[in-house]
């Protein structure tokens, strides 16, 4: 089976600078290295890639295969470009050492005692206040984070420029220490994760002085989150990939926003659900007689029809004047209008007559029985309306 063109493999050009091969090959090792893609194809590219990357990053090689391709690494001695004939790696496990400070023991899929496992970073929880309205309109708000990202200073090795990885002093790189006690029962060893490289088996001869060997540092990042329009309060919001920084190559965690809505600064709206629910006052004529009285919106004001003998704590509802739904923003809950009467604490001399009128004819009302009760009740609403119609001329 003919191999891929190396440079095909990393998805470079042949003007690719030694930077640029570097910066591809960690890029894509890090995305198909078995221990972070369980896909059971991804060793057979993690290899393809190794090999691509340890013959364009050796001048000798890069420069037999541009001339020659393929062929020209068999006749330069170079092994055809096989593991077995890496120049300054000894295979698989010397290449992800190079680029992750991972001691594989040869084989670099196996992670034993003291390998450096790549690890997902962990994921972040952030608070975030949204204003009633923008909960229920969305918005896009900008917001501060501190995360661990990979050290720049040593492209997340932890180590200096120049410099390796070698085996830990304290457990000799097998990442385990042995602490022997002698009892009446016998000799019991216990068995520790090492302090000094924490079970790794490798520490850096010369660690980054920027992130401390870590490979990682806590940074400060301002990130645009969108909020959708109808969120609610406790909803989580998930942001891939903006938690901390893997620590040996592992990928990245999520970031998390928990969205806490404030109450309506107006206090003119509470919310239930995708429902929103408000309060308004008429008079003792309006709930009479009916109108039209206006009413506040999300919008705006908007006319509300009060049909003639309202009840107090009556309630109209206002199809689609809610909060949008989240799935689906152009369908939205409904708004409910709490009707409350308003009752005068101050009335005028006149106001007094009126409404002592109106007395008598709610006692003459009550004497009233059967049919005649009913004439009487419906002649008794004709009366209010002359009164209140003699009142506004």
């Amino acid at each position: 089976m003919s191999k891929r063109d190396y440079y095909e493999v990393l998805g470079l050009s042949r003007e690719a600078s030694d930077s640029d091969i570097k910066k591809a090959y960690r890029q894509m090792a890090r995305k198909y290295h078995p221990d972070v893609n369980k896909e059971p194809e991804a060793e057979v590219v993690f290899k393809e890639l190794s090999e691509a990357y340890s013959v364009l990053s050796d001048s000798q090689q890069r420069a037999a295969y541009d001339r020659f391709g393929h062929e020209g690494l068999n006749q330069g001695g170079f092994g055809g470009g096989g593991f077995g004939g890496f120049e300054g790696f000894g295979g698989l496990g010397d290449i992800f050492e190079a680029f992750f400070g991972g001691a594989r023991g040869g084989d670099p899929f196996q992670s034993g005692r003291g390998g450096n496992r790549a690890e997902r970073g962990a994921d972040l929880r952030v608070n975030l206040e949204v204003d009633f309205r923008d909960a229920i309109f969305g918005l896009e708000k900008e917001i501060s984070i501190q995360h661990l990202e990979l050290c720049d200073d040593c492209d997340g090795l932890g180590v200096e420029r120049g410099t390796q990885m070698v085996n830990c002093p304290m457990c000799r790189g097998s990442g385990q220490i042995q602490q022997h006690q002698r009892t009446a029962f016998g000799t019991f060893t216990h068995i520790a994760t090492c302090p000094k490289c924490q079970g790794r088996g490798r520490t850096a001869e010369n660690p980054c002085k920027t992130c401390d060997g870590q490979g990682r540092s806590r940074q400060k990042k301002k990130l645009k989150v969108k909020v959708p329009p109808g969120i609610d309060n406790g909803v989580r919001l998930c942001v891939t990939g903006e938690g901390d920084a893997g620590a040996q190559g592992g990928p990245p965690g999520d970031l998390y926003i928990v969205l806490h809505v404030k109450p309506d600064a107006d206090r003119r709206f509470e919310r239930q659900e995708q429902d929103l629910h408000t309060k308004a006052e008429i008079t003792y004529s309006q709930a009479v007689l009916g109108d039209k009285i206006e009413v506040q919106t999300l919008e705006g004001p908007t006319e509300l029809d009060i049909p003639a003998g309202t009840q107090p704590d009556a309630i109209f509802k206002l199809r689609g004047k809610g909060v949008p739904f989240i799935n689906n923003p152009t369908s939205r809950g409904d708004l409910y209008v709490h009707v409350q009467l308003q009752v005068p604490t101050r009335i005028s001399s006149e106001q007094r007559e009126l409404l002592l009128s109106l007395r008598e004819l709610d006692a003459v009302g009550v004497r009233k029985s059967g049919d005649d009760k009913h004439d009487e009740h419906h002649g008794f609403f004709d009366k209010i309306k002359d009164v209140f119609k003699h009142k506004d001329e």
